[in-house]
């Protein structure tokens, strides 16, 4: 099974009723990049004349191109944004309620309307790690398909 067929079940499989976690829309991005490759238009310049390189210029862009970047960047840049704070957020609530004491951790577990007890509270900080390590294997690897198919590391 492909790494966006995982993380998309991975996601589908997290989101509850009452809240959805943000996500990276590997399958959006893999399109941009592609466009990006399959659409020679005027910003798609071959640099070499040489048959090597026109073939490797069908499939890259030769250096940092404007459009792709200004598309692609952009777009990750805000997924990644909502992922980081929807992690801030939740491992904020996680470590308030686990590091309180007395008083106030009674009045946010009921605030909290839930009476969560130390190994429900560990579950989901593990569960917490796992939505934020498979998100940065997902940007890791949107990265790499970017140096790799649209903009090799050496263009």
């Amino acid at each position: 099974m492909k790494f966006t067929k995982r993380y998309e079940t991975y996601m589908r499989g997290i989101r509850t009723a009452e809240q959805e976690l943000p996500a990276v829309g590997l399958k959006r991005l893999k399109k941009m990049l592609k466009k990006c490759r399959s659409h020679r238009s005027p910003h798609h310049k071959t640099t070499s004349s040489s048959s090597d390189a026109e073939a490797d210029g069908s499939r890259r862009c030769p250096g940092h191109c404007s459009v792709c970047d200004g598309s692609f960047f952009p777009s990750l840049l805000d997924e990644m944004s909502a992922v980081v704070g929807c992690f801030n957020e939740k491992a904020k609530k996680l470590l308030e309620l686990h590091l309180a004491s007395g008083f106030k951790k009674y009045v946010m577990w009921f605030s909290n309307r839930c009476h969560r007890n130390h190994g429900q509270l560990i579950q989901q900080g593990k569960d917490l790690v796992t939505y934020a390590i498979i998100n940065a294997v997902a940007m890791r690897k949107i990265l790499k398909k970017y140096d790799k198919e649209s903009h090799g590391p050496y263009s």
